[in-house]
């Protein structure tokens, strides 16, 4: 069960937009506000500096200071500083004569007195413009002091300023657009924060991350406890998801990948018609049974899946059931045939025909070494022996002779599990074919010698039947073709594929006038440093 979140994804996002948001507008706003600050600051120097010289440069102001006219309240220089100084909104225009005396000034009351800062006005005493930020009679302010020359005499001073109080109105309104594009800004973000928070809702199918996490995990879960391996691959045959039963029988899926193209041709072939249910598929000498179906959400195919069933754990029990059931129906025909024969031991005893009767035994005793001892000898695997005593029954009932010839050899060293069922396959779908290509009576030849020196086991199955045309021989090996009609077609597949993984080899080849020959070579040695 997934444990609930305070917060849910639609709040976290909203959350993360909102404070990002905040947190750029915030950084954002102090930077641009502090440039504006700044770039004002500049502005108002330009601005009172430019006053300043057209001051300086007056003609008027030149006339009365060069001739020192008395400082009073309504002289010609109040007069036309007042006339500026409301024309261009400077706080302030103080022209002073050499000795610092002010001729004009805001408040009346100190023209014809000495500057209140003679040190900060000495300093344009030598001809130099000079900047200044400090307290006056008006308050802090940034001022600027402008020598006034005459005939290129210094006859005063001018100093025209701002005191910060009008400065800082002047910055708050052109900051003032930046609050307004910050506002803005933040409205926006949150809308946008609104809107990403419900897309990524509806493209989460309205789930939570842990919901997700938790849907995922029980989608693993429920994957990987199939018994089935299951493949699924979009429109593009690359490789979706398979489950750990899928990539443990096939090493080569990688998720995001193409699907291997042998694997998809047997799968996923496009002229295959779909849905594809229970049909029988080779793959790598194994049986599977394979379902295909459409991917399809809300009536769009993205791709196919697959469900292999891997029939070889039935397989090798029937296989293994195989030899016993040949063994089952060769003890049945023989002890029917014995119980005859008891039953004629019997009437000879109570006719009292004692010669005829050990006649009788020995011509017994003489046909089951023939037909079953010598098998026994031959071949060291009681689970092939019964197979090819019913191989052999199978036989006779279509008039129709097996013989193993005397010289073949199974050594019982060499017989394991897995030789047993390989060659019952492989001796099974052989002599099957040989069966079905002798129409009437003819004869099927069996050779097992196993070569000691280069550990090399040898099949040869020759037959009298109607052999294999050219034609055929082309489309031998190709999985579904066959001529015996539907659901045939994979017995010889499975053959091949079992002598590959030997790394053995097969020849097939035609007998005159009639019949064909496989000839089959499986290095046993290569086999087993394999396992």
């Amino acid at each position: 069960m997934f444990k609930k979140t305070r917060f849910t994804l639609q709040s976290k996002t909203i959350f993360l937009v909102f404070f990002t948001t905040i947190v750029f507008i915030l950084t954002a706003g102090t930077i641009t506000s502090y440039q504006v600050a700044q770039n004002q600051k500049q502005i108002i120097k330009e601005e009172i500096n430019s006053v300043a010289k057209i001051v300086a440069n007056n003609q008027q102001v030149q006339t009365a200071l060069r001739k020192r006219v008395k400082p009073t309240k309504d002289n010609s220089i109040q007069k036309y500083a007042d006339q500026v100084k409301k024309e261009t909104k400077v706080d302030f225009i103080v022209v002073l004569d050499n000795n610092y005396v002010r001729y004009s000034h805001p408040a009346e009351n100190h023209i014809g007195k000495r500057f209140s800062s003679p040190s900060d006005a000495q300093k344009s005493s030598s001809g130099k413009v000079h900047y200044s930020h400090r307290m006056g009679v008006l308050g802090t302010g940034y001022r600027i002091f402008r020598p006034i020359f005459a005939q290129e005499k210094q006859i005063g001073i001018v100093c025209v300023g701002l005191t910060d109080k009008s400065i800082s109105k002047v910055i708050r309104v052109a900051q003032k657009s930046v609050v307004i594009g910050s506002l803005v800004a933040l409205i926006i973000g949150i809308l946008l924060a609104l809107l990403i928070a419900r897309h990524i809702k509806k493209t989460l199918f309205d789930m939570e991350p842990n919901e997700i996490a938790f849907k995922l995990t029980e989608l693993y879960a429920i994957n990987d406890s199939i018994d089935e391996a299951l493949i699924v691959v979009n429109n593009q045959k690359i490789l979706i998801t398979a489950n750990y039963l899928a990539k443990k029988s096939f090493p080569s899926l990688i998720v995001g990948k193409p699907l291997d193209k042998n694997l998809n041709d047997l799968l996923f072939a496009d002229n295959q018609q779909l849905p594809k249910t229970n049909e029988l598929v080779l793959i790598n000498a194994k049986e599977y049974i394979v379902s295909v179906s459409q991917l399809v959400y809300h009536k769009q195919i993205f791709g196919q899946v697959a469900l292999l069933q891997d029939q070889s754990k039935y397989q090798k029990l029937s296989e293994q059931l195989a030899g016993s059931q040949q063994y089952i129906q060769s003890l049945r025909a023989q002890s029917h045939e014995f119980l005859n024969k008891l039953q004629a031991i019997y009437g000879m005893i109570e006719l009292k025909q004692y010669d005829q009767v050990n006649s009788f035994i020995a011509q017994i005793n003489q046909n089951y070494q023939q037909e079953f001892g010598q098998l026994n000898k031959q071949l060291e695997s009681p689970a092939l022996v019964g197979f090819l005593t019913g191989k052999m029954n199978q036989a006779q009932e279509q008039r129709i002779s097996l013989e193993i010839t005397p010289d073949s050899n199974l050594p019982q060293k060499i017989v394991t599990e897995q030789l047993n069922l390989d060659l019952i396959k492989i001796l099974g779908n052989l002599i099957d074919n040989s069966l079905a290509a002798i129409k009437d009576s003819g004869k099927i030849t069996l050779t097992i010698n196993f070569d000691s020196e280069s550990s090399v086991l040898i099949i040869e199955v020759t037959d009298t039947g109607t052999g294999i045309s050219s034609e055929v021989k082309k489309h031998l090996f190709k999985q579904k073709y066959s001529t015996k009609g539907k659901d045939h077609g994979y017995g010889l597949i499975l053959v091949q594929q079992i002598i590959k993984s030997y790394s053995g080899h097969l020849v097939v080849s035609s007998c005159k006038p009639h019949g064909s020959n496989f000839y089959i070579e499986l290095p046993l040695q290569k086999k087993s440093e394999k396992e």
